[in-house]
């Protein structure tokens, strides 16, 4: 028994939150572990296949209800309008125009606390009223992940009602290598993002390195060496299109908080991450792994993005001109491109637009969105190094 069996939320929330101690001590509760609902946190960089991979889950869960928190970089959300199930059975918040790890004590806990309670459910003891079997949150692909595992602690009426089961990180075979440069150079993307994509690997239990048709099996042993070099105890599991066994990833009860505190004592404090202490409890003792309490600036903060909400059906082949006039003009820039664009009124046509650097794919016959409506003509973003400004004047 601990406290969240003993007081009711109201109660702890009166008395000004938990200690660490506290936390730490509920994590031991058997009766709370068995009534909590799980949780998985999904990261991994731009384009490397995390709503890919969510589909698949969602697909495979069918008949479960599911929360999914999603977080976007830009102001436009397209991630969901790109998940293709039926929303009766997936209650869906999405989170816009930021960073989760900017966010976490405030808009992330509202989000929970609408995904979870029933409309007719009153706030009484930690667990009570929840009305999903799993929760599942995409971070954006400039996430740090640490404060969002945090959330899980922090928050008593958080902590109270979700285990965070697992974090999976979703790594691209095609390109993890180029840009997390091997700890031997920068990266192409720059050295900040490279120092992103171990600290995303330094907490996860899990990684999925999509996308392996893309190299030869030499290639990815020697990927999964890598990434096993950045995070000794992390499961690699390669995959293409984010499908895989369940099993492997998902209610695994992987995340142990006693690793994350025997790496980051400051783990339960919140300063962990904030501070720029990239400690994983994976042992991820990799390039990422940085020590200093010194406040610094996210990745993120380097990135802009562009959205756009068309409000007509577009044809197909201008459409493809203006997306190669884009990689032309800002190639060096172009991290991530994506959406969904009608480009037929009377059969409601649509084409999915998904690129990674100066590759893109336009694929049309995608299913009407399942999401609420997008404009009528659908969305675009456009994400970059410093490159909204310039490409918003175009």
């Amino acid at each position: 028994m601990c406290i969240f069996c003993e007081k009711a939320q109201a109660q702890l929330a009166a008395e000004g939150g938990l200690t660490a101690a506290q936390r730490r001590e509920a994590e031991q509760c058997e009766s709370l572990r068995e009534r909590r609902v799980r949780a998985t946190i999904v990261t991994g960089f731009l384009g490397a296949g995390k709503t890919t991979f969510l589909n698949f889950v969602l697909q495979s869960w069918h008949g479960k209800r599911i929360g999914v928190v999603q977080n976007e970089f830009g102001n436009v959300s397209v991630d969901d309008q790109l998940m293709l199930v039926e929303r009766s059975q997936t209650e869906v918040i999405t989170m816009p125009n930021g960073c989760l790890c900017c966010r976490v004590r405030g808009d992330m806990v509202d989000a929970l606390r609408r995904l979870a309670l029933r409309p007719e459910s009153t706030e009484g003891a930690a667990g009570e009223g929840l009305a999903l079997d799993n929760l599942i949150i995409e971070c954006s692909g400039l996430s740090e992940v640490i404060p969002v595992a945090q959330t899980f602690f922090a928050d008593p009426w958080v902590q109270g009602s979700f285990s965070l089961d697992g974090v999976v990180c979703v790594c691209d075979a095609g390109t993890f290598e180029s840009l997390e440069g091997g700890g031997v150079v920068e990266g192409v993307a720059g050295a900040d993002v490279a120092k992103l994509l171990r600290e995303q690997l330094s907490i996860s239990d899990i990684c999925l390195l999509n996308k392996c048709d893309m190299v030869d099996s030499s290639r990815r042993d020697h990927l999964s060496a890598r990434i096993k070099s950045l995070n000794p105890s992390i499961k690699v599991v390669p995959c293409r299109q984010g499908k895989v066994n369940l099993g492997q990833v998902l209610k695994l009860n992987a995340f142990s908080l006693e690793g994350v505190l025997s790496l980051d004592a400051h783990f339960l404090n919140g300063t962990g991450a904030a501070s720029g202490h990239g400690g994983g409890h994976g042992g991820g003792h990799g390039d990422g792994h940085a020590h200093s309490h010194e406040a610094r600036e996210h990745t993120h903060t380097a990135f802009g993005s562009v959205g756009i909400e068309v409000h007509r059906a577009i044809d197909v082949e201008a459409l493809r001109a203006w997306l190669r006039d884009v990689v032309t003009s800002h190639g060096d820039k172009l991290v991530r491109i994506k959406g969904i664009i009608r480009t037929a009124v009377e059969l409601e046509a649509f084409a999915v637009v998904q690129g990674v650097g100066g590759h893109i794919e336009l694929n049309e016959g995608a299913p009407k969105p399942s999401g609420p409506g997008p404009a009528a003509g659908g969305r675009l973003v456009l994400i970059g190094r410093l490159l909204s400004g310039p490409l918003e004047k175009e």
